[in-house]
């Protein structure tokens, strides 16, 4: 999803990346989540107004007056019918371009769910609102107990287990990788069970309160039921030739792939498997089952899915310019030495995986996207403080210890309050990354934020220590924003080390030189204009300054402060 890119930005690059970022919030998978959680929220209120039916009908009612006001006006109905139909059309086309062997089983169980829902929900719509649209039907919930209770409780049954099924299958695919979800997933499983069951209750519930204490006249004439009925056929009918159609597709998809020319693969000179001519390499390890490394996702990012090419090399085409950067940057021979990610075999080929599988096995890291490492746009901040080998002199260790805890204990709250993580702690200093799970502009207005609050907390620990320093401590600050790959490194079942995540590349480096040019510079803070364009600070009132970081070749654009609160009014003009 991202590309690399030097961390020298300048002011053009800067201006093409919110076209960028609008196609990534555009993407098609963007696209389909969105739409994904307007249906899902007007799914989840619908459910929890049946759910009242374990109070009451009244209560029921009552709460979809409310539910109503929000979905029975003009634009209410826009945003649903639009979220529906984009949310059908990228889940038919999701369908129709993957293989079926390259999704999970949760994957097949979510398509499952939501090509059955469309026979059964249309025939809910029609008998509810277009029966309101067409023949002013109130379809309040005594007309809704009326029709649907018990004749057509299965169907309710079915589409409410489906509807929800689909959706909280899509939410833990989507949550999955976020930090915060693994300690609490097993409340959220209790929820998502509970909210259909309260639903289908309520339900029963009120419908038998109803055919036992109410009586009810059709809304409906003759003519009219009739008009209802043919048009629940022809939705059914459509339904069903759609589904028919898809599944026509993906049938003649099978029989195409089936038909193609075979290549054979033989791995370490013992394995030998055939696959359809036309994948990578790398596809054809998963699709036989064969280990096979590839930290970066075969993107052409990383080396690890290299092979050398024992024989049949002379088939594959030439290296092209992305293949021949990673091999040559990392020092290999094109001429027997490729990427599985990038050479698709025409003929029978035999290769050797040099790089272990490793944990590319592992049913941990199957579920840990920082396990093999991901690239993103993060914002990095490095904190030292200045002169601690001066203070730390003459001291008793255990003085200084009980110090550097309380300086260390401060900033981490500061950093972790504004949704940063600290990375690791290096003597006395300390490296976070700001943007993990959110934004690129997000992270970089919370790192600044944090290191405005960390200068304040600075402030009250020399108050604090004022009667054991003979002067105030003073810290250096450096932050910078860029692509970094985060990942677990040393991750062993051993110990706990290879819990904590850590960033690496040159961002990481830049952010560290950064830091050290504050003693340079004899100031608190340098942050760099690509940090200060992520957040979206007015630079007019900054002195950008040039700097050249040892390391690098080209010279980087910042700012720098002689306090880092400063920042507070510049974040607060940012809006």
């Amino acid at each position: 999803m991202l590309s690399g890119m030097s961390d020298s930005v300048n002011a053009g690059a800067h201006m093409a990346k919110p076209h960028t970022g609008l196609r990534q919030v555009f993407s098609g998978r963007n696209l389909r989540l969105i739409s994904g959680l307007v249906l899902f929220a007007f799914v989840f209120f619908h459910l929890v107004n049946h759910s009242l039916g374990l109070v009451s009908i009244e209560a029921m009612e009552s709460f979809r007056s409310a539910r109503i006001a929000v979905t029975r006006n003009w634009a209410g109905t826009a945003v649903l019918m639009v979220a529906a139909v984009l949310h059908a059309i990228l889940g038919v086309e999701k369908i129709i371009s993957r293989r079926i062997s390259a999704i999970s089983t949760r994957g097949l169980l979510q398509i499952a769910t939501g090509v059955l829902i469309p026979v059964l929900l249309a025939r809910h719509i029609i008998a509810m609102r277009i029966s309101h649209e067409l023949f002013g039907v109130n379809d309040n919930y005594e007309f809704a107990l009326w029709a649907m209770w018990p004749a057509e409780a299965w169907r309710q049954f079915g589409l409410i287990t489906l509807v929800w099924g689909h959706g909280t299958i899509g939410l833990y695919m989507w949550f999955r990788f976020q930090r915060w979800f693994e300690p609490v997933k097993g409340s959220l499983l209790a929820i998502a069970v509970l909210i259909p069951t309260f639903a289908f209750a309520g339900f029963a519930v009120a419908g038998r309160q109803f055919n036992a204490t109410r009586t009810f006249e059709s809304p409906l004439t003759n003519e009219q039921y009739t008009t209802v009925a043919t048009i629940m056929d022809i939705a059914m009918y459509v339904s069903l030739a759609l589904i028919a159609a898809v599944l026509l597709i993906k049938a003649g998809q099978w029989i195409s792939a089936g038909l193609k020319p075979k290549v054979t693969v033989t791995y370490n000179n013992t394995l030998t498997k055939t696959a359809p001519a036309g994948l990578t390499l790398l596809e054809i390890s998963r699709e036989a089952g064969v280990p096979h490394a590839s930290v970066c996702g075969g993107r052409a990012r990383c080396s690890t899915c290299r092979v050398q090419i024992v024989s049949g090399g002379e088939g594959l085409q030439p290296a092209d310019s992305h293949e021949l950067k990673v091999l040559n940057r990392a020092g290999f021979d094109t001429t027997d030495v490729r990427l599985a990610c990038q050479i698709r075999p025409r003929d029978a080929i035999s290769v050797v995986p040099l790089v272990p599988a490793g944990r590319a096995t592992d049913k941990r890291s199957s579920r840990d996207r920082y396990a093999h490492g991901v690239e993103k746009t993060v914002t990095l901040m490095f904190i030292d403080i200045r002169g601690f080998t001066k203070f730390s002199e003459g001291r008793l260790p255990y003085d200084v210890v009980h110090i550097l805890n309380h300086y260390m204990g401060r900033m981490s709250e500061e950093i972790t309050a504004h949704s940063g993580y600290v990375d690791k702690f290096m003597g006395d200093g300390i490296m976070a990354i700001f943007g993990m799970d959110d934004p690129a502009g997000h992270g970089a207005a919370s790192a600044i934020g944090a290191a405005a609050e960390v200068s304040k907390a600075m402030d009250e620990l020399n108050r604090i220590h004022k009667a054991d320093l003979s002067e105030p401590l003073r810290i250096g600050i450096g932050i910078h924003t860029g692509e970094a790959i985060l990942g677990r490194i040393g991750t062993s079942k051993a110990h706990s080390a290879g819990e904590r995540i850590t960033a690496l590349g040159d961002t990481v480096n830049t952010a560290s030189r950064l830091e050290a040019l504050t003693k340079q510079l004899q100031v608190e803070i340098v942050i760099s204009q690509p940090t200060l364009q992520a957040a979206n600070i007015d630079e007019s009132g900054l002195e950008m300054e040039t700097y050249e970081i040892r390391g690098r070749e080209d010279t980087i654009s910042g700012v720098s402060l002689t306090r880092a609160a400063l920042l507070s009014d510049h974040l607060s003009q940012a809006g």
